[in-house]
Order: structure tokens, then C-alpha cells, then sequence
């Protein structure tokens, strides 16, 4: 008995610096599913073509963009199509948004003011299209809710904006799916906190190791017959990408 006593004591020590099942297992909170994320749909970086379809109760429009994205800061988006508006195009440097119009061969500033204005006249924002705001940064979350959506057992996520934040939203709801926090559904709503709008995800897609919704269709609560549709035609996540491209010059010469 007397070499018992040792060989528990030491157990106990070795015991102790191994993480606990239930540390393990311990489900990530509001702000790392965030990060998650954004991972899964903007990745260290991507360059994506996409097609950008606007229903109105009086006309509809067809856009083919192309969209790269470095890192939270550098943004770019160029219109491919029809050819009324080839040649336009965004740059985003960190909190600073220009677009260009080919046809005045004029460059304008895009003033934080304006970024909750329509995309392209469509129903997301120039925030929503660039990504001006991170989440995990700019609001303070927590998760409320679970249910199932589309099939998927997902997580409900609240976000308030932090003070001062460059956000032009009042409250998100996010739905996240828990298998990898992709995201099916969200909710906008302004400064009044009355729904606006309501993103819908569908119709995943692996490229690479980044399985995403390839169909993003906003719903307009505030507008009747008000619709748009992204759909992801292709998607090269997590490669390099010049930082030549992410300047004025570069966004002023076209074709």
C-alpha cells in the first residue's frame, strides 16, 4: 500500500493536464460561428463569377459580375454583362468604396452614408455586395434559438451592432447551419428594427474544401414585387490574389 499512494498521486497529475470530455465538446459560442462563417463564404480569399437577377413590379434585369475579395479589406467587382454596363466597377479598400462608370470615364467616391443603397438597383446593399462590415467585428451576438430549416439543423444567431460600428443595419438574425456554420437564412431589419429584407441560401456546392449556397435570393418585405437572386456560376476559394488588382488603376482600365 505504501507504493499506492505515489502511483495515484501521479495519475492524478497526469490526469489533470488532459482536456475533459465535456471541454471537448463544448459547442462554440455566438462570435466564433461568426468567424465560421465568414470562413465558409469568403474563405482567406476568392474570386467568384456570379450572375445578379432583379425582378420589379415594372422591369427585370440580368447582371454577370465577376467578385474577388482579399482577406476583410480589399474588395473588387467588375460587370461582365449585358453590355449597357460592361465595364463597371467596385473597389473597396477597407472602409473606402469607388465605383467606376466606363461610359463618363468618371470614378466617384461612395460615401459611408450611402452604403445601405441599392446594389445595381437591386434589393442587397453596397455593404451587402462588398462586405464593408465583418460580423464577429462589428456586432455583438448570441444564440437564440435552433430549429430546422430546409433540412438542416441550424442555429439562430441575434446581432445587435456594437456603438460606433460601420454597419447600416439595426439587427441581423442569422441561421447557421451546426454541421459548419454555413449560412441559410437571414433577416435584416433597419433602425426602427422592421423587417426589410430576408435572404434565403439553397442549393449547395462544394469547390475546393468550401461547400457553399450557390443560390442567394433576397426577399424584399418593404417593396412588393421586389426580388433578387445571386447564383454562384463558379468559385476558386483561398488563392492567391495580386494586390495590383485591389487599386484605382487597376479599376479604371477596362477591357
Amino acid at each position: 500500500m505504501r507504493f499506492l499512494k505515489p502511483v495515484l498521486m501521479a495519475w492524478a497529475v497526469v490526469l489533470s493536464l488532459i482536456p475533459t470530455l465535456k471541454a471537448e465538446t463544448t459547442p462554440p459560442g455566438a462570435t466564433e460561428l461568426l468567424r465560421r462563417m465568414d470562413q465558409v463564404l469568403r474563405g482567406d480569399s476568392h474570386d467568384m463569377t456570379v450572375t445578379l437577377d432583379v425582378i420589379t413590379a415594372r422591369w427585370e434585369r440580368h447582371y454577370k459580375i465577376r467578385v474577388r475579395m482579399q482577406g476583410i479589406d480589399y474588395a473588387f467587382a467588375r460587370v461582365l454583362e449585358p453590355s449597357k454596363t460592361e465595364g463597371q466597377g467596385f473597389l473597396r479598400i477597407k472602409a473606402r468604396l469607388w465605383q467606376y462608370l466606363p461610359t463618363a470615364e468618371r470614378t466617384i467616391l461612395i460615401p459611408p452614408s450611402l452604403m445601405l443603397d441599392d446594389f445595381m438597383g437591386s434589393d442587397f446593399s453596397n455593404d451587402d455586395f462588398v462586405k464593408l462590415s465583418y460580423l464577429p467585428r462589428d456586432y455583438d451576438a448570441k444564440i437564440v434559438a435552433e430549429d430546422t430549416i430546409s433540412g438542416f439543423e441550424v442555429l439562430g444567431l441575434e446581432l445587435i451592432p456594437r456603438p460606433d460600428a460601420p454597419v447600416t443595419y439595426g439587427k441581423l438574425e442569422v441561421w447557421l447551419r451546426k454541421t459548419d456554420a454555413a449560412p441559410v437564412r437571414w433577416l435584416f431589419y433597419n433602425e426602427k428594427m422592421l423587417l426589410i429584407r430576408t435572404l434565403h441560401y439553397s442549393e449547395f456546392k462544394q469547390f475546393g474544401t468550401h461547400d457553399i449556397p450557390t443560390v442567394w435570393r433576397m426577399e424584399n418585405h418593404l417593396e412588393a414585387g421586389h426580388e433578387t437572386t445571386v447564383t454562384v456560376l463558379s468559385a476558386a476559394f483561398d488563392t492567391p490574389i495580386a494586390q495590383s488588382q485591389f487599386t484605382r488603376e487597376n479599376l479604371e482600365k477596362y477591357p
